[in-house]
């Protein structure tokens, strides 16, 4: 395995978007990752990361296996529900229990999640 991906808890994550593509599909993914990537196209890369159960939103399930994957055993089931609700009460533009991509992308707008989806070469 790659060194740097070893120690990553979001490998198991990461490596689903990998599997069964085409040579061409597997550029393409990887272009996000470019530093000059549109902006745009590395938030939807982040969403889709996200949207563990791939139906357009991100609900509280979602986001509860992503922490989980994130936090190991080192949070409680209760603790990573509270945050979930948290973030979700945050970004939830609408208030309809779950994150859309509009949601989702108001909310990361104003932080550097774009910067963290860059590989410099």
């Amino acid at each position: 395995m790659i060194p740097e991906l070893a120690m990553n808890p979001l490998v198991p994550r990461i490596v689903t978007f990998f599997e069964n593509v085409n040579f061409r599909e597997f550029v393409k993914l990887l272009s996000v990752f470019a530093e000059n990537a549109d902006h745009e196209e590395k938030l939807k890369f982040a969403f889709r990361f996200f949207d563990v159960d791939n139906d357009g939103y991100l609900n509280t399930s979602d986001l509860n296996e992503i922490l989980h994957l994130l936090c190991g055993d080192n949070l409680k089931a209760e603790e990573l529900d509270e945050i979930v609700q948290i973030i979700i009460q945050d970004a939830d533009m609408d208030k309809d229990g779950k994150l859309s991509f509009v949601d989702f992308k108001s909310s990361v707008t104003l932080s550097n999640m774009t910067d963290m989806l860059s590989i410099v070469f």
